[in-house]
């Protein structure tokens, strides 16, 4: 099987139901995306991107923190722009004022921290510098 039919088996697991299909589905994606060979084009990366996104948020811990493992495997083989996508939603989460919705702030900002440590390279600065200001944004607004 190539690599993106396993991709596109793994991304209709992740949306089931069942919590321990889409932990095995969030592994799975893991693995895939940990492989030297895997090669990903431009609307394969966002689908990916969207997915993981959307893992994040999930109610199991176990699925977003396996999430965020896939979101610092996956900005090392991800275009600039998908980064940078990634990075604002994530910024979003963390500067939104909701208190009721803690865990999705931690798991945003331990995302976010996947990021850089993931990024290096020419990717790194921007997307610090993107994270920086929307920070300071989010830090402004509360006044």
């Amino acid at each position: 099987m190539t690599s993106a039919a396993a991709i596109n088996l793994i991304l209709e697991k992740v949306a089931s139901k069942d919590k321990d299909f889409r932990y095995m589905a969030t592994s799975d994606l893991l693995n895939e995306l940990s492989k030297d060979t895997f090669q990903v084009d431009p609307e394969l990366e966002r689908k990916l991107c969207s997915v993981v996104a959307v893992q994040l948020e999930d109610q199991s811990g176990d699925i977003s923190g396996l999430a965020v493992k896939c979101l610092g495997v996956l900005v090392r083989k991800a275009g600039e722009p998908r980064v940078m996508d990634l990075v604002k939603g994530l910024c979003e989460k963390v500067a939104a004022p909701s208190k009721k919705d803690s865990s999705s702030r931690d798991i945003a900002s331990i995302g976010l921290k996947t990021v850089i440590e993931g990024a290096g390279g020419s990717l790194a600065h921007p997307a610090a510098a993107l994270i920086c200001s929307r920070m300071l944004d989010g830090v402004m607004q509360k006044d």
